[in-house]
């Protein structure tokens, strides 16, 4: 018996089916490729951010303890960075990733607080009447001092 012979056009199919499966592997590898060298910038991203942050946060730690100011020392910390983002010695793109990062997971962050809520609720029972006056007038000071910053600078601009 003799083995039919394939027509061109049947070839031809044959060769681009073969074909197409190169190129879609070349294509998968080239997207894993591509998504390994992408993850691998996000954790760079990420380390650099991080690095960023806690320098700062120990240095602001390091001027609390030399200085023995009773100032918390993640708020100069974060005063400290703001000054430096603000004189361009650090730039944005440098802590962005991790600071959106943070951001998203933030809400996280504020479950100890709600557990320390639960621990006093005995003392906060008593006190609520004080608690939510200074929060009240508190946010009004804030929002007029705001305010008045604001109008002070649009005066300022004309």
């Amino acid at each position: 018996m003799t083995k039919p012979s394939n027509t061109p056009l049947t070839d031809h199919k044959t060769n681009a089916g073969q074909a197409e499966q190169k190129d879609s592997s070349v294509k998968n590898v080239s997207n894993k490729k591509n998504k390994n060298v992408e993850l691998l910038f996000n954790l760079l991203a990420l380390l650099l951010g991080c690095f960023i942050i806690l320098l700062f946060l120990s240095l602001a730690k390091a001027i609390t303890t030399y200085f023995q100011i009773t100032f918390p020392a993640s708020i100069l910390g974060m005063l400290l960075l703001f000054l430096a983002l603000s004189l361009g010695l650090v730039k944005l793109s440098w802590i962005e990733f991790t600071g959106n990062l943070v951001l998203k997971y933030l809400a996280l962050l504020f479950i100890p607080i709600g557990v320390g809520l639960v621990n006093y609720f005995e003392l906060i029972a008593t006190h609520w009447l004080v608690i939510v006056f200074s929060l009240f007038f508190t946010t009004l000071l804030t929002l007029f001092m705001v305010g008045h910053c604001y109008q002070w600078l649009v005066k300022e601009g004309e």
